[in-house]
């Protein structure tokens, strides 16, 4: 009884918090002030998440009945010099609630003095938390063979770009077999550090590079995720029962993978973060994977106070039994609700993961003790529950820090049960066939993304050739793209599938200015295709008649003539 109140009370006061967040502008928001990329999700309290004591601008808030009006917004609650309204993006104090505030980037916190090191600030921060959690695993204590090994970028220069995904190769040790059976974050640069993955490889990768290149999101030939860390992650400890397998036969390289998040664009970033690996000679009882799945497309409309999407994963490849160990959720900061549920014969039978109180900032290590049966059949579906009040434009998936995903990560074991790593549909469609086959739905999807074909390259020469967006819908545009907008890689979820990747991925192997012009050059009639689709009757193709618009500016040119003489 008394577990359950708790519960009841930490998912009211987390409803509370989110409640009044939404009061104040970009209230959702704000940073924490010494832990750059972590959000003060309770902004009125000391505590970062919420509850208990208030801060000053708690106080003020409180005092003010809990409402930002002007009084409150021309206050200086924590002493810094600067107003409650500058700090929150609303410096004219004109803000009303579900409105968009006139900054939106830029924000500080109003209850914390900053800088924290000025002269200023000095004794009101005292309260503030700005330590780490450290990392804790039990196995390393019991395993007197343990080692590690550090993966670690040289001192390199961040980009001076909102996004940046840079790739370095390393090298296991292949004198024998052993399980890796921790991580441990090694974060250099805070301000810039979103996330770092590490990528197995059982053989050289073809992007192998001894030095930190870009590499878009993409791990070449290399897919089996094995590693990683998040912001507010301390390290990963894997269940007693399994280890990701390398050395000789198992995973012979790693290709770690870092995100950086420069919003700022600053130049003078630099970064030397890395992983420590825990590996053993002693093997565990199996080989362990991970399962990625969710939905890979979708787009979330300005000003919504909610937009659910989902994901369903089914007709996996399972040989036997798949054993699950542990599930993270994966969305950023729009994301406020997600679920994974397992279905057996139609029935849902329970869930995996179900937070209803999302946050980016402390993500949830959902383990199981008792390791959770999947079997041959069984469906997985993911449900992400985002808000997006705040936002002035449409969202997309994506790899930015201010795009979304949706995505879960599933620990499994044993590895060779499960013959494919990644079902993320885009819609619907099954991914893993789109790379793992040649034709989809009559559709020769590489062949068109990459022009491999001497069929294709032709398709797409003509239509640059003869269309030109800037002058309209020209007669010679028409006629070929009439011939073309009923292919099979033009259409339906495939088609989109095609554009979307050509335009919006980070594959290297396309041709993405070939690709920009194609797509541009397709679009040069479709008012007129739109008018035919709508507009079609037993008089003709509307298409091969001069339209109305035409007809009048012909008539008007005439008169010109006639009347300029």
């Amino acid at each position: 009884m008394k577990r359950a109140l708790l519960i009841l009370t930490l998912v009211t006061s987390a409803n509370a918090f989110s409640f009044f967040a939404e009061k104040l502008p970009n209230g959702e928001n704000v940073p924490h002030p010494c832990k750059p990329n972590y959000m003060w999700q309770g902004v009125g309290h000391k505590a970062k998440g919420g509850g208990g004591a208030r801060n000053s601008f708690g106080e003020d808030f409180y005092n003010q009945g809990k409402v930002w009006n002007e009084s409150l917004c021309r206050m200086d609650s924590d002493g810094d010099g600067r107003t409650n309204g500058q700090e929150l993006g609303d410096p004219n104090c004109l803000w009303k609630e579900g409105t968009i505030p006139d900054f939106v980037t830029g924000i500080t916190h109003p209850g914390v003095c900053e800088p924290m090191n000025s002269t200023i600030c000095l004794g009101k921060n005292t309260w503030v938390d700005c330590s780490s959690e450290s990392f804790q695993c039990e196995a390393l204590k019991k395993d007197p063979d343990v080692r590690n090994m550090t993966l670690k970028f040289p001192e390199t220069a961040v980009p001076a770009e909102e996004t940046s995904y840079y790739c370095m190769t390393f090298e296991f040790p292949q004198d024998g077999d052993y399980h890796m059976i921790a991580t441990e974050p090694i974060i250099d640069n805070v301000h810039v550090m979103h996330h770092i993955l590490l990528f197995g490889c059982t053989q050289k990768p073809l992007m192998s590079t001894s030095n930190p290149e870009s590499c878009g999101m993409g791990s070449g030939n290399c897919f089996d995720t094995i590693g990683g860390w998040t912001v507010g992650a301390s390290g990963e400890c894997f269940h007693d029962n399994i280890g990701f397998r390398l050395g000789r036969h198992g995973y012979k390289y790693g290709i770690l993978q870092f995100h950086w998040n420069n919003p700022q664009r600053r130049p003078d970033y630099f970064d030397g973060s890395g992983l420590m690996i825990h590996y053993t000679p002693n093997k565990r009882i199996a080989d362990a994977g991970v399962l990625i799945i969710g939905q890979n497309y979708f787009a979330i409309p300005p000003r919504r106070e909610e937009v659910i999407v989902t994901g369903q994963c089914d007709n996996l490849a399972v040989n036997g039994t798949v054993h699950l160990t542990r599930a993270i959720n994966h969305m950023h900061y729009l994301g406020r609700k997600m679920k994974i549920e397992q279905f057996r014969g139609g029935k849902k039978i329970r869930y995996l993961t179900n937070e209803d109180d999302y946050n980016y900032d402390s993500p949830k290590l959902n383990d199981y003790t008792i390791p959770i049966q999947f079997k041959a059949g069984d469906t997985l579906r993911t449900t992400c529950t985002f808000k997006s009040t705040g936002k002035s434009k449409t969202v997309f998936y994506g790899d930015g820090t201010n795009d979304e995903m949706c995505l879960g990560f599933l620990t499994y074991y044993p590895k060779q049960n499960m013959q494919s790593p990644f079902c993320v549909p885009f819609k619907n469609l099954n991914q893993m066939s789109l790379f793992s086959s040649e034709v989809y739905g009559g559709c020769r999807h590489w062949d068109f993304l990459l022009s491999s074909s001497d069929e294709i390259r032709n398709l797409k020469f003509q239509v640059i050739d003869n269309c030109q967006p800037l002058r309209g819908c020209l007669s010679e545009c028409l006629t070929v793209l009439k011939t073309i907008k009923g292919h099979a890689c033009m259409k339906d979820d495939i088609g989109h599938w095609i554009k979307n990747h050509a335009l919006y991925s980070q594959d290297q192997r396309v041709n993405r200015t070939e690709m920009t012009q194609f797509y541009l050059a397709t679009s040069s009639c479709d008012r007129q295709f739109e008018q035919y689709e709508n507009n079609y009757s037993s008089d003709g193709d509307p298409l091969s008649r001069p339209s109305i618009y035409l007809v009048l500016c012909m008539t008007l040119f005439l008169n010109y003539l006639i009347f300029s003489n």
